[in-house]
């Protein structure tokens, strides 16, 4: 490229090729050469430096997504979105990163609307069935995204809720079809544990109790996400006559009898552990009681039908099993 009448400078070789005659034009030359080559230099830097404000990268830089329920985040922060969540509801959990570091922002009925708007979010997920909760709208009046995610409790909720979150996020096919992956594979370790089961045993049953503190006990009927999980793991629940949660009583833990009482961790640190159990009318004359087959696992992991479904059943059929021996 000419840049002066005896000056070329070569963008491919960096190379400056000065012709020199007289000394007032060597003088002449290094005078251009002294002002040119910090310019050059200053171009390109400038080139090869950061992208302009409109590129793909910035635009996901841009992007705050607060999430409302627990299955969500985890999905989210296992998709590898979790550093676009700029906050969380109180059910999400899990991962460590989504309850030590994002504003809790109350639960989907309750939300603190304001601290909401504060964080400027562009895309707020939720289930579907929370989709017409009242504090939405006022987010949704405000000009936010308000994106309802169907769940529903079976092993390959993962999967397609990822691809529902694809049709609003650029998830790329590849990272849903690593999940889809280990999803299979967990299936088939839980598969394994099920094929461990002495043939024609009569199936465990199961009492899923839910309890916050001794003012709030319930028991999960057998169209619930309880029932379902406990379905996967092989055992049999052991409420059959309702189909929701109910508050429990002495005469249904007697008619219930179950082999195994099974409650999340937080719930039965509520009643202070295994001895405060015992204390709830009905639970000493239980078999599971007597036998000291009461099982706590965590909440969100057991029930939240997340990309660990696979993994919870497992655990939970395993301990299932030893229940037995």
């Amino acid at each position: 490229m000419l840049l002066h009448s005896n000056i070329y400078f070569s963008t491919n070789s960096a190379t400056l090729l000065v012709k020199t005659n007289t000394f007032s034009d060597r003088l002449c030359q290094l005078r251009f050469i002294a002002i040119f080559i910090p310019l050059a230099l200053l171009v390109g830097c400038v080139s090869s430096g950061d992208e302009p404000a409109d590129s793909p990268d910035s635009t996901v830089a841009q992007e705050k997504i607060i999430s409302l329920n627990g299955t969500i985040t985890e999905l989210l922060y296992s998709l590898g979105y979790g550093d676009r969540i700029v906050g969380v509801d109180v059910t999400s959990t899990y991962p460590a990163a989504a309850t030590d570091t994002l504003p809790k922002l109350g639960h989907v009925s309750q939300l603190n609307v304001e601290a909401i708007l504060a964080l400027g979010p562009n895309k707020i997920f939720v289930t579907a069935e929370d989709a017409s909760k009242e504090g939405l709208q006022k987010l949704r009046s405000a000009g936010i995204e308000v994106l309802p995610i169907e769940v529903v409790s079976t092993l390959e909720n993962s999967a397609e809720m990822a691809n529902q979150l694809a049709a609003h996020l650029d998830i790329p096919q590849q990272q849903i079809q690593l999940l889809e992956n280990a999803m299979a594979a967990d299936r088939q370790k839980l598969e394994s544990v099920l094929d461990r089961k002495v043939a024609n045993a009569k199936k465990t049953k199961v009492l899923f109790i839910y309890a916050r503190g001794t003012g709030r006990i319930l028991v999960a009927g057998k169209s619930t996400e309880a029932a379902r999980m406990i379905e996967l793991a092989g055992g049999e629940n052991a409420i059959t006559t309702f189909d929701d949660f109910e508050a429990i009583t002495p005469e249904s833990l007697v008619a219930a009898a179950p082999d195994v009482i099974l409650m999340f961790s937080s719930g039965l640190a509520s009643l202070d552990g295994k001895q405060g159990l015992g204390q709830v009318p009905g639970i000493e004359q239980t078999p599971a009681y007597q036998n000291d087959n009461v099982v706590a696992m965590d909440g969100q992991y057991l029930l939240g039908f997340g990309p660990r479904a696979g993994q919870a059943a497992t655990e939970l059929a395993e301990k299932l099993i030893a229940s037995n021996k």
